[in-house]
């Protein structure tokens, strides 16, 4: 097979030929290993309200946290004029809003979105990686892409590449960070990352991972 040259790309315009081109594998586990705690552990065990599941947003016995859950949802679910340019913001707010209800915005964490992660890539400084929803430190400007939406619904194909590229960006940065605090660098990040492909995964970026990108 004949060697594929390697070019700078944004992370949204990485597919197939960049994680063969980088020598990136991705391997597929079984959900029950990849989620080893089951499917039917009850919310209350998570410490979440078990009217997430059961309540509708006309509901009026509910708490003011589980009522804004379920008017994001079903803002998210109603169909629209406009289905590309109104119902995908809407559909980011309810992420947005399930991975704060969920419990992610912790210690000094938010849910941000969209984020633009700067990507050296093949020598170049101009390129980014876009992800539709992360997790930012306001504090130390540490980044984590969580989510990842664009274009899923028009190529499912590259959506792990999207998401690789992403979590080696979101690497680079922190670690740019990091070096600029004084810090030492990590040798490796492992990032949770989740697209509406459907596709939850976790990429553990590292200096192997990263190095071969760089030049």
């Amino acid at each position: 097979m004949a060697n594929i040259i390697r070019s700078p790309k944004s992370c949204g315009k990485w597919d197939d030929n960049e994680l063969i081109a980088y020598n990136i594998t991705v391997t597929a586990v079984p959900s029950q290993q990849f989620f080893p705690q089951g499917t039917d552990v009850p919310l209350t065990a998570a410490g979440l309200d078990p009217a997430l599941a059961t309540a509708d947003s006309y509901s009026a016995d509910v708490s003011d946290s589980t009522h804004c859950f379920l008017q994001y949802l079903r803002s998210a679910t109603t169909p629209s004029i406009d289905d590309r340019n109104i119902r995908v913001p809407k559909i980011t707010d309810f992420a947005r809003q399930l991975l704060i209800t969920l419990g992610f915005e912790e210690h000094r964490y938010c849910v941000c979105r969209p984020l633009e992660i700067p990507l050296l890539i093949c020598d170049d400084i101009r390129k980014f990686a876009e992800t539709s929803l992360g997790l930012q430190d306001l504090g130390s400007t540490k980044m984590v892409p969580l989510l990842q939406m664009n274009k899923t619904q028009i190529d499912r194909s590259n959506v792990e590449a999207h998401m690789i590229s992403a979590a080696i960006a979101a690497y680079q940065f922190n670690n740019n960070m990091r070096q600029e605090k004084g810090l030492h660098p990590l040798d490796a990040m492992t990032m949770p990352c989740i697209t509406m492909a459907p596709l939850a995964a976790l990429f553990s970026a590292s200096h192997g991972l990263s190095d071969p990108v760089l030049w």
